[in-house]
């Protein structure tokens, strides 16, 4: 909503005043940003992430089983590096409050502070789906 607020906020003062901002555009692309990090574990619980399915869809539901869980370490491994450098440069830049080279200079941190947040969501999300798929795998033997 935010987001939404400020672009028709941006038109409404370009178009109709012709009073355009200088800060819509920057700010609205922080806010896009922050929403698109975080939407990711969402996206992974829904399981709505692109995946080549040319092959995969030829598969028993147990062989798609067993492919999962041969490629969550390389997820986890994936999410592992991404927490971690988020945090180094999150930390980074809230210790040096960074903020961008604008006009406006808003700051930086609070979208990089997502980063390292929106792959610990991921993380607990592939957790738990790796569960589901074990014990689909082994419990109810798919």
């Amino acid at each position: 909503m935010p987001l939404i607020g400020i672009l028709c906020y941006e038109v409404v003062s370009r178009y109709v005043f012709n009073a355009p901002t200088i800060w819509a555009h920057e700010i609205s692309g922080h806010i896009f940003g922050a929403y698109a990090i975080i939407g990711g574990g969402y996206v992974l619980l829904h399981r709505e992430h692109i995946k080549s399915d040319v092959l995969y869809a030829l598969f028993s539901e147990r062989a798609m089983a067993v492919v999962d869980l041969i490629t969550y370490p390389f997820f986890f491994l994936l999410m592992g590096v991404i927490f971690y450098h988020g945090c180094k440069m999150a930390y980074m830049s809230v210790l040096y409050s960074e903020t961008t080279v604008s006009f406006l200079r808003p700051p930086v941190y609070p979208v990089k502070l997502f980063i390292p947040a929106a792959s610990m969501l991921m993380i607990l999300q592939g957790i738990a789906q790796f569960v589901e798929t074990l014990y689909g795998l082994f419990e109810k033997k798919v």
